[in-house]
C-alpha cells in the first residue's frame, strides 16, 4: 500500500489566545504506519508543507486510529496558520485533535 502522507498530526499545543504553537508530528513510513510523534513548532510544520510534504490529521476512533483530513496552511493577519478545513476563517482549525496542554 502506498502512503497517504509524509507526516501525521495527532495533537496540538495552544497558547492563551487559542492559537496553535506546536503539534505532535509523526513521520509516516510505507503502508501508512507511523513512528512516535515529536513536539514540533507550527512554523516547522508549515515549512514541511512548503517543501511539498503531505501532512494529514490522525484521530483516535476507538478501537483504533484513523487517518483523516489533509492539512494545509493559510496566511492571515500577518501570520500563517495550519488548516484542515477550507473555510472563510483565517485561524488555526485543528480543533478535532487531542489537546496536548498537559504535556510540556
Amino acid at each position: 500500500m502506498s502512503k497517504s502522507a509524509n507526516y501525521l498530526i495527532s495533537g496540538v499545543w495552544k497558547d492563551s489566545s487559542d492559537s496553535i504553537t506546536h503539534v505532535m508530528l509523526h513521520p509516516v513510513s510505507d503502508g501508512d504506519s507511523w513512528s512516535m510523534g515529536e513536539k514540533t513548532s507550527e512554523a516547522s510544520a508549515i515549512a514541511l508543507l512548503k517543501k511539498g510534504n503531505v501532512i494529514r490529521t490522525v484521530v483516535w476512533g476507538y478501537p483504533s486510529w484513523a487517518i483523516k483530513s489533509k492539512v494545509t496552511y493559510v496566511q492571515g493577519a500577518g501570520k500563517e496558520y495550519l488548516r484542515s478545513d477550507a473555510n472563510a476563517t483565517t485561524k488555526d482549525n485543528l480543533d478535532n485533535l487531542i489537546s496536548m496542554k498537559a504535556i510540556k
